[in-house]
């Protein structure tokens, strides 16, 4: 394709039949199509993705509002009716390790005498890497240290652990990976394969907790159905997902909602933290739900834990200005308190989905959401989305349905 984005862009539209609002979808402004030249390969435009906030967490006795990048309706509704279900009695406690991460070098040929010379070899390395990095060191980061395994196929593994500060690090990582191979292959008396980072993130992990006084949950429940009930059902529902790992998908994506989301609005790498949590899940060996929720003393007491390799420097997060304005809303925080925040924020996307769950069921929500995009592709503008959705919310209607009642509506005195 030509090398300049605008001859790219002019190929792209007479090549395909892109109509006038797709393509303006992706238009965005000159600007940002020049950054996006910039940020990826091959560019022709930006993907806009709606941007909601979600205010009133409370996270560690701080108020706090949460950008959230999310395609899917319903998602940020949840995230902020936990958010002040939790709030009125304190919010959510959080805590997150250090932010350290590996960058790993496999070597093939090892004997077991090298085995045992790689893993005494960490002053070699941390002088190798001194110079890399040596800006680290200054924030109170950098080496931290070494380990060796050696895998089923005969291969062994070196994991460089770096404290990477507010980076999520992959670049340092791999340079770090890179420039260790030479001293790695030297004790080892083996041949490296291939060095790069690892994204599990093992050590590099968040959590959350909440508790939540049973009475609390006396909101929106089916008639009959007791608070102490539904406390009940939500630790029962949220077992289920500790025994059944097609509930656990379910159970995990729905957490993933709010962290994902997240993640995307402050262009993290979404990618790698999803990948991290559900490895997490799988650690065991079976796939499981990533929160825990019991009733103790009248309260019901919710608990999540998993990697979560957030940056708040490096990369696309302090590079794009959307990014930079996602973190200036979160009030810049390091990257341990965004980690923070974020498990927060998949605790608070999980309680809600499992309250709807076990009590009215969730497609109640999600229908009143959507009725708003019927209202849209019915052809309502500006306040009629408002009338007209509030009008299919309340019956199940088609898309001629919805193309009369529109018509209704503007055919009302105003």
């Amino acid at each position: 394709m030509p090398r300049d984005i605008e001859s790219r862009r002019r190929d792209l539209q007479s090549a395909f039949s892109i109509g006038t609002e797709e393509w303006e979808s992706l238009s965005v402004t000159a600007p940002l199509r020049e950054l996006a030249d910039v940020m990826v390969e091959s560019a022709v435009g930006c993907l806009p993705v709606p941007l909601g906030v979600a205010d009133g967490f409370i996270v560690d006795g701080q108020e706090v509002s949460i950008p959230m990048a999310i395609e899917e309706p319903s998602v940020i509704a949840a995230a902020r009716f936990a958010a002040r279900l939790v709030g009125r009695d304190g919010g959510f406690t959080t805590w997150a390790t250090e932010p350290l991460m590996a960058a790993q070098v496999f070597l093939e040929g090892v004997s077991a005498q090298g085995e045992t010379r790689l893993a005494s070899c960490a002053p070699r390395v941390r002088e190798t890497l001194a110079g890399p990095l040596a800006s680290l060191e200054r924030r109170g980061g950098g080496f931290r240290g070494i380990r060796v395994a050696r895998l089923p196929s005969s291969t062994v593994r070196v994991d460089i652990l770096v404290d990477v500060r507010d980076a999520m690090g992959a670049n340092r990582l791999n340079t770090a990976a890179e420039l260790a191979r030479p001293a790695l292959e030297e004790a080892g008396g083996g041949r490296v394969l291939m060095a790069i980072l690892s994204n599990a993130a093992e050590e590099r992990r968040a959590g959350a907790r909440f508790v939540l006084p049973v009475d609390r949950l006396a909101v929106r429940l089916p008639e009959g159905m007791s608070a102490a009930e539904a406390a009940r059902r939500i630790v029962a529902g949220a077992e289920l997902a500790q025994e059944d790992t097609s509930r656990a998908v379910t159970h995990n994506k729905g957490i993933m909602n709010g962290i994902s989301s997240l993640a995307l609005a402050t262009l993290n790498d979404t990618r790698a933290i999803e990948a991290a949590a559900h490895a997490w899940a799988a650690r065991g060996g079976t796939y499981r739900g990533l929160s825990r929720y019991t009733v103790e003393g009248g309260a019901l007491r919710g608990e999540i834990e998993l990697p979560l390799a957030f940056a708040t420097a490096g990369g696309s997060v302090d590079f794009h200005p959307a990014a930079r304005a996602s973190l200036a809303i979160l009030g810049n925080p390091d990257a341990r308190r965004l980690a923070r925040i974020a498990a927060a924020l998949g605790l608070a996307q999980n309680l809600a989905a499992l309250l709807a769950l076990v009590t009215s069921g969730i497609q109640q929500g999600h229908m009143r959401y959507h009725a708003a995009r019927q209202a849209w592709r019915a052809g309502a503008r500006g306040e009629e989305v408002r009338l007209l959705a509030r009008e299919l919310a309340a019956r199940t209607a088609g898309p001629a349905d919805a193309e009369a009642l529109l018509q209704k509506i503007r055919e009302r005195p105003r």
